[in-house]
């Protein structure tokens, strides 16, 4: 249930508001079109006809200083209320570094003498339509909304519950009636300052600052070092940003580590199974399978924790820069540190403890990329003893048959030497055929193509007898001869 403003204590004097919003730049998108320059036209829209994006200018931020106005003419877009000429406002776009932010102020000028009290309800005005809150795109970093006022003399001497009290009213009638607790509350140069949002959900819960100023003082130190507090603002925001891109890549690297965590007994029983003396392959082709899987999600994870360490880095040097903005405020208004325990509460409390989170998820998640590497490397081990030991015995099996194919191509070889001196021997025998033709005309005797054993061997029968006997005499000398060189290679 929301508490119910208390009537006696609904008044404060000069309300105004400080809306600073930060996004990074898109190297996609003209400067000009940025969303961020789109979404404060909108805002803008709803107090003066006057855009912005007309009248941005981006010629002199190539090599511009680190904080560079983007209206070429002026510092501002100024607008007057024409209902409320004593409330005004203005929308100033800047470069940051790499990003892209924006001011739009609303609200009374006390010095201009006295300055007006009004009801906490009063504060609708500066939300027409909407809220004076901008939408968040991909490039979003984050945004604060800074409400000021001066506390009536009354509240003054009143107990801080009169002022949660009050700081919920102001919140319900500029923000949203769904009151959300407050986050924190302390003081700043001498005023109390309630502070509300999570961390945890910023694009729910947006980050507002309701500040009563007890005197002009405290006013006056506030306008004295505002862009050094816009600066602290803005690297507040890139922090969280960082802090919550490195959850969205730790939960990414949580699902693969788990993955990998329940890989490992199925990987160790594939390496159990594997038998060098298996005959069969398909334990090798399950382990080339386990290796495509595990490089799959090395590729997927590797990039992950590459980031998550990228977070980190750029995390140690935003809170750098924030303290560095703590000192310039020290230096500029002359007061010691300890002055700005609010301020200082970010980086020496909020952001160490990001920076443990991501501590512990980067040494958890760097096992896990031992692991991969450790599977991989069995996998990879496995399978090239496998492959050396198959190469191997296909080398053994080759030489053999080339040795087979040698000891074929000798016998053939031999086979060829031996007939062919045979032939020799017997085509030289035949060649003397002339004189054994000769010696049978004198006998004058015809070939007898039955054999008549009371007739003499025909000359011709004679010779064809001798040339094959010839030839085996001469083929069995060729194969002594050829043995007794083979006996000898051997040896």
């Amino acid at each position: 249930m929301n508490p119910q403003p208390n009537p006696a204590s609904d008044r404060i004097f000069a309300p105004n508001v400080y809306l600073c919003a930060y996004s990074l730049r898109d190297e996609s998108i003209q400067g000009e079109n940025h969303p961020l320059w789109h979404d404060c036209d909108v805002i803008l829209n709803q107090f003066t006809p006057e855009k912005l994006t007309p009248h941005l200018d981006f010629s002199q931020t190539e090599n511009s200083p680190y904080r560079q106005s983007l209206l070429p003419n002026a510092s501002a877009i100024s607008f007057t209320l024409t209902d409320s000429p004593d409330i005004a406002g203005f929308a100033q776009p800047l470069q940051i570094d790499n990003s892209y932010a924006v001011i739009f102020h609303i609200g009374y000028n006390d010095e201009k003498g006295s300055t007006p009290e009004v009801a906490v309800n009063h504060l609708k005005i500066f939300k027409p339509q909407t809220p004076l809150l901008l939408p968040t795109h991909p490039k979003f970093l984050g945004q604060t909304l800074i409400l000021t006022a001066y506390l009536t003399p009354k509240l003054k001497q009143q107990y801080r519950q009169s002022l949660e009290e009050l700081v919920n009213s102001c919140y319900q009638s500029l923000i949203n009636p769904d009151l959300p607790p407050i986050s924190r509350q302390g003081e700043l140069f001498g005023s109390p300052i309630f502070e509300y949002g999570k961390i945890s959900h910023p694009d729910e819960s947006p980050h507002v600052l309701i500040w009563l100023l007890h005197d002009k003082q405290t006013d006056h130190l506030f306008k004295n070092c505002f862009y050094f507090i816009f600066d602290l603002l803005f690297y507040r925001s890139k922090i969280i940003r960082l802090f919550h891109d490195s959850r969205s890549a730790s939960r990414k690297l949580n699902i693969y580590y788990r993955e990998v965590e329940q890989f490992l007994p199925t990987l160790q029983s594939k390496l159990n199974a594997a038998s060098p003396d298996a005959k069969d392959d398909a334990y090798l082709d399950d382990l080339k399978t386990l290796l495509k899987n595990l490089s799959r999600n090395s590729i997927q994870y590797s990039p992950l924790l590459v980031n998550m360490k990228y977070f980190a880095t750029k995390m140690e040097t935003n809170l750098y820069n924030y303290q560095d903005r703590i000192d310039d405020i020290c230096a500029r208004l002359k007061i010691h540190k300890e002055e700005l325990s609010f301020l200082k509460h970010f980086g020496e409390e909020t952001v160490p403890y990001f920076q443990r989170q991501i501590k512990a998820d980067l040494g958890r998640f760097e096992h896990g990329t031992e692991l991969i590497n450790q599977a991989i490397a069995s996998i990879r081990g496995i399978v090239e003893i496998d492959q050396a030991k198959r190469d191997r015995l296909r080398l053994e099996q080759e030489k053999q048959r080339d040795l087979e194919q040698v000891k074929r191509d000798r016998n053939l070889e031999t086979q060829i030497y031996i007939i062919g001196t045979g032939l020799a021997g017997a085509g030289i025998t035949a060649s003397l055929s002339g004189y054994l033709t000769a010696e049978s005309e004198k006998w004058k005797m015809t070939i007898q193509w039955r054999p008549d054993f009371n007739l003499p061997l025909h000359p011709f029968t004679q010779v064809l007898g001798i040339s094959m006997m010839a030839g085996l005499i001469f083929a069995l000398l060729a194969w002594l001869i050829r043995g007794i060189q083979s006996l000898c290679r051997k040896r």
